[in-house]
């Protein structure tokens, strides 16, 4: 296996790392380092960047509006972006335009895509429940036909960034009498505008409000709305969570904050050399780093896989698995090098490379929560990639 970016792509390499080095705002790299969730307003002058360039939806094909880049473009691309601080794009770019331009019909093509490639709709998930976590086939929103219309009924819960959005794509109940529970499941779009939805910050541990409540009454979606066959989003719900596992587990997401927990031993000191040459921190930061290369090593896995024309599979949740609790670790240790102090959110006397962390951790602990527990993910490993019985 030759793992070397051909010489093309080294060309687009230095071309991506000039433009970004360009475009990105100066002042992001020190907002990620807060460890707080950047707004949606600090965001745009790089979205909207990124839009008039055409590589916004990096991964779309020309077609469908993005800049049709080879996958080995992808990943450059997100390797520099991701390396430099930049922040990813919203759900639309990430999750549900990847499904649309699969199973959207032309119509819903044509309103949706546009509006995302040009960076002037952004996107939530309706997918968890207050029932219906781990168990997100137990979902119990209620979708009744009504003419031309659908009427919900019910909640949801969890939904990250939902006082940005503008559009929302859920997971309804349309069938509450089938058999299993996976059956009777239907994907649908709404406007976050739409009259009887209402939301409900759900305060962090941080001090943000980054997720929400999301409830639903005598809400009329039109079933023009719906993506994919009635009673069959069961199976589209499956697909986006297989793009979405691959994007947060990847390794280029971590190896950022790798090199910041590296530069954080490098520049706290305790004798002689800082608290890098303590062995054990040296071990530590090295057994972490072998992990990145494994985890990378899984990405190119997936990345060959694509290469042969086959979507993300339940291969994804080793992705998911592996890399969310690997940025744990990472986070865990950057609180054991900044000692004591850790404690704190923040401090007048904090060295620049010690803001953030402890914030960051606590959020870390989301990333074995959020898009399937670890639990979920080793029963989906055991049983659909090792082939184990239940």
């Amino acid at each position: 296996m030759d793992l070397k970016f051909s010489k093309e792509d080294e060309e687009f390499r230095v071309m991506v790392r000039e433009w970004i080095d360009e475009n990105l705002p100066e002042d992001f790299k020190t907002r990620s380092d807060t460890g707080a969730v950047s707004s949606k307003e600090s965001r745009m002058p790089w979205y909207k960047a990124l839009a008039e360039k055409g590589w916004l939806c990096a991964s779309w094909p020309q077609e469908a509006g993005g800049p049709g880049w080879t996958l080995s473009q992808q990943s450059i691309f997100a390797e520099e972006a991701s390396s430099r601080g930049a922040p990813g794009g919203d759900m639309g770019v990430t999750m549900i335009g990847p499904l649309l331009i699969e199973y959207g019909t032309d119509e819903q093509k044509e309103r949706y895509l546009p509006q995302i490639t040009g960076a002037t709709e952004f996107w939530c998930q309706g997918y968890s429940e207050p029932n219906a976590g781990s168990d997100l086939a137990n979902l119990g929103l209620k979708a009744e036909r009504d003419g031309d219309d659908y009427i919900l009924n019910g909640q949801k819960i969890w939904t990250s960034g939902a006082n940005e959005s503008d559009m929302i794509f859920i997971l309804v109940r349309t069938n509450p009498t089938s058999e299993k529970k996976q059956t009777g499941i239907s994907f649908v779009v709404a406007s976050m505008n739409t009259p009887g939805i209402r939301i409900e910050p759900i305060p962090q541990i941080t001090g943000e409000a980054h997720f929400y409540e999301t409830f639903f009454q005598d809400v009329r979606v039109p079933v023009a709305n719906r993506i994919g066959k009635e009673n069959e989003g069961w199976t589209l719900a499956k697909r986006l969570l297989a793009h979405e596992r691959v994007g947060i587990g990847s390794a280029k997401s971590y190896r950022n904050t790798l090199m910041r927990a590296i530069e954080l031993a490098q520049g706290l000191h305790e004798g002689e050399g800082g608290k890098i040459s303590d062995p054990t921190i040296r071990q530590k930061l090295a057994k972490l780093s072998m992990h990145l290369d494994a985890l990378s090593a899984i990405d190119y896995r997936v990345l060959t896989q694509t290469l042969h024309g086959n979507m993300p599979g339940p291969e994804s949740s080793i992705v998911k698995l592996f890399g969310s609790e690997l940025f744990q670790d990472i986070c865990d240790l950057a609180l054991e090098i900044q000692g004591p102090t850790s404690q704190l959110w923040k401090d007048p006397n904090f060295e620049d490379i010690e803001l953030g962390w402890p914030r960051m951790a606590v959020m870390s602990r989301s990333y074995s929560i959020f898009s399937g527990t670890s639990e979920v993910q080793r029963n989906i490993i055991s049983e659909r990639v090792l082939g184990m019985p239940r």
